[in-house]
């Protein structure tokens, strides 16, 4: 990808000169066009094939939505970041936008200092170029994957999971919302979530999470225990980890390349020390390859057996490709085949 197209539609000059200034510093060869309001997004859309598109939440004129729906026809590839300001208002309508077609949302920043929110600005938009390049296939040159060392596969015949790991990041509250509501009531094992995702909507995602689905889903707690049919989402800006007690604990340890939570971690903390022996993974949609290496030890101390997202259905497919690439993937699957894939382990009375 050498040349990106940006469009930023936002009501505030501050933000639009902040946020080009952070497009121009995370990636020079970049063309970068303002919109206004609404209306002239609209039109600047109609007419031109960006590649990000970088939205205020509380855009004049058009609405969000509608901006929403128009980029989804017209350019469905595009990378869609909605930016809202810090309240619990705009919180609580968030899982919504995601659901609408929001690739990502990021809070405004408001740090004391011009140059503290543009630099929070240029990482963003750094990680959003990396996640358009994985899309198109972007590779860096002389870098090559060895599959890893694995032991026998499982005999799937006898094997009902004890618990459930499911990784996901950029493109994964869509692909947790079809997979999730798609699941019945009974299962017989518990449902460990990682989503990459701010602190500040990891409460409302549970929530709409749990209103929409036939099983519980809450966000884990320090110290608790997990049971049966109910599904746990880590908290933002925590590790999650899970004792020989099944108790979730939560592990203030620095990010794993980046993240917290990290999936590696939590998928190290089960092969260690997690009491049963038969584990269930997915891995979903995005940015990276959060949850390969936790996986490498899973197959090497459990059985387990990985259920990997399909290229076609994925928003980015960095996560499930590099699980793919390294044959740690028992089965590759549509999005929207992952919830009956999930349910045929279990016996359901």
């Amino acid at each position: 990808m050498d040349e990106i197209k940006v469009l930023i539609a936002d009501n505030s000059l501050v933000y639009k000169k902040m946020i080009t200034q952070g497009v121009k510093e995370a990636y020079g060869n970049a063309s970068v066009a303002c919109a206004a309001d609404g209306d002239e997004a609209f039109a600047l859309i109609r007419r031109y094939n960006y590649d990000i598109i970088i939205i205020d939440a509380e855009i004049s004129g058009k609405g969000l939505f509608e901006l929403l729906r128009v980029i989804r026809v017209d350019i469905p590839k595009a990378f869609i970041l909605v930016m809202v300001r810090p309240s619990s208002a705009n919180d609580r309508f968030l899982p919504e936008v995601v659901a609408k077609g929001a690739t990502e949302c990021m809070i405004k920043p408001i740090e004391n200092s011009y140059s503290d929110n543009l630099e929070l600005i240029r990482l963003k938009i750094v990680d959003i170029i990396d996640t358009q390049r994985e899309n198109d296939g972007w590779k860096e040159a002389g870098i090559k994957t060895e599959p890893a060392i694995v032991k026998e596969p499982v005999n799937e015949n006898c094997f009902e999971p004890e618990l459930i790991l499911i990784a996901a990041s950029t493109g994964g509250p869509q692909a947790l919302e079809t997979i999730m509501t798609r699941l019945r009531a009974g299962f017989s094992a518990p449902i460990l979530i990682i989503q990459h995702i701010p602190t500040s909507f990891t409460e409302n995602l549970a929530r709409n999470l749990n209103q929409k689905t036939r099983i519980r889903v809450k966000v884990a707690e320090n110290n608790e225990t997990i049971s049966a049919g109910t599904a746990y989402l880590a908290p933002g800006g925590a590790h999650i980890k899970l004792d020989a007690r099944n108790r979730i604990y939560y592990d203030d340890s620095p990010p794993r390349n980046g993240l917290r939570p990290a999936a590696d971690v939590l998928f190290e903390s089960v092969a260690e020390d997690f009491s049963g022996t038969r584990v269930l993974t997915v891995i979903l949609t995005g940015m990276g390859n959060d949850g390969k290496e936790g996986l490498v030890k899973l197959k090497k101390e459990k059985e387990c057996i990985c259920l990997a997202q399909s290229e076609e259905t994925c928003v980015v497919y960095g996560m499930p490709r590099a699980v793919v690439e390294d044959g740690l993937a028992d089965r590759i699957l549509d999005l929207d085949k992952i919830s009956s894939e999930i349910e045929a382990f279990f016996d359901f009375k």
